[in-house]
């Protein structure tokens, strides 16, 4: 049987055995549910972004009504008016709610508008009843239209926008961080656990006959790592579904996603092949969770730290060093703080720390799955057969 073959069927194994696993599916189904949830409800509460202003006017004044009627694109609504006779009548119709706000002019003009409500209206009809006015006040004093027109002309303000996608950028990377952080944690435990309860059962002895030590190792370790992916697709199809059919996506996220994928595949593949060499060392699987523990710590420490100094010089470093850098590197690139130079020797050097620590945890794993009795220590397991303990 050659070697893909080999990795082949205990990665099926691994597979069927996940899928028989009911917290799999549930926290399969809690991801795309929450994940539809977050892309789905903005859009059904936030409905329709047009509206309608209902405005009543006293008294025929159709430069009022233009006015009004003009304030639609300011408010980013629609402003229907209504003219009526009295100013008891404008009254009762804002008092039952069956318009917005009432507007009188002559000498005293009037806003009439329940209390606390309604404020940008109000602000825009003041601004309405003040043209009107000083537009006629300019026709009595005897300047025509034109001069009229060109004494209320002003420039036009310009539109200078602030960059605000820093922010948002900023919480993309708090996301995709805390992602990368939860699932190279529990796929870690998952093979550290798997490997333990292997060896203590001596299922592996049963299968190091039929498959290699190295392709048990490497079958379990894609297996998880392919259980780990799936789950994380539960929660990144909608926003996929949402991105391709042309809907709003936070900014940022799309970018951190895209760059997060080559950290998180080989930073999935350099934990968890380290999880299974150090699985392998102890006796029991109540141990596992102890010998994992120095990477535990170290992702939790690299999480912190990449949250509160990500964009100095110690969060390059991190962005280099290849235990933090499947953290560290993608919340850099998502918050626009690393270089072309970076990212490619961060995955330089990334991709040959995995290649190495495959060919020092497979000899591991294979000194140490076969020898039970007590829990081995590193040093014990790749001594020379000379210096090995009995």
């Amino acid at each position: 049987m050659s070697s893909f073959e080999s990795v082949r069927l205990v990665m099926i194994r691994e597979l069927r055995q996940a899928t028989r696993k009911k917290g799999l599916w549930a926290v399969f189904a809690l991801l795309f549910v929450g994940s539809t949830a977050a892309m789905v409800l903005p859009e059904v509460v936030g409905g329709d972004d047009s509206s309608t202003d209902e405005v009543v006017v006293v008294g025929d004044d159709p430069a009022l009504v233009d006015a009004l009627t003009a304030l639609g694109p300011a408010l980013d609504s629609r402003v229907d008016v209504t003219i009526v006779e009295t100013d008891t009548e404008a009254a009762r119709l804002v008092e039952d709610q069956e318009v917005d706000i009432a507007v009188t002019s002559g000498d005293s003009p009037e806003i009439i508008v329940r209390a606390g409500e309604n404020a940008a209206l109000v602000g825009a009809a003041r601004q309405a009843l003040y043209v009107t006015t000083l537009t006629d006040r300019l026709g009595d004093a005897g300047l025509s239209d034109a001069q009229i027109t060109d004494s209320l002309a002003v420039p036009t303000a310009q539109l200078r926008e602030l960059d605000v996608s820093g922010q948002s950028r900023r919480g993309a990377s708090v996301v995709i961080s805390l992602v990368l952080y939860v699932l190279l944690l529990t796929g870690m435990v998952q093979v550290a656990n798997g490997t333990a309860i292997e060896k203590s059962n001596r299922i592996s002895e049963m299968l190091l006959p039929v498959v290699s030590p190295g392709a048990l190792l490497f079958g379990k370790v894609i297996g998880v790592g392919i259980v780990n992916v799936v789950t994380l697709s539960a929660g990144l199809l909608p926003v996929v579904v949402k991105f391709s059919i042309g809907g709003d996506l936070p900014d940022g996220i799309g970018g951190a996603l895209a760059a997060s994928a080559a950290w998180f595949a080989l930073g999935l593949a350099l934990y968890l092949t380290l999880a299974g060499m150090l699985g392998a060392l102890v006796e029991r699987q109540e141990e596992a969770g102890q010998v994992v523990s120095p990477l535990t710590y170290l992702l939790i420490a690299t999480y912190i730290a990449i949250q509160s100094s990500g964009d100095g010089v110690f969060g390059a470093v991190l962005a280099y060093f290849p235990l933090t850098s499947p953290i560290a590197a993608p919340t850099r690139i998502a918050t626009g703080d690393s270089s072309p130079v970076e990212i490619v020797g961060s995955l330089v050097i990334l991709v040959a720390t995995v290649l190495v620590a495959g060919r020092f945890a497979s000899t591991v794993y294979a000194r140490a799955i076969v020898r039970t009795g007590k829990r081995l220590k590193l040093r014990d397991v790749m001594a020379s057969p000379r210096t090995r303990p009995a």
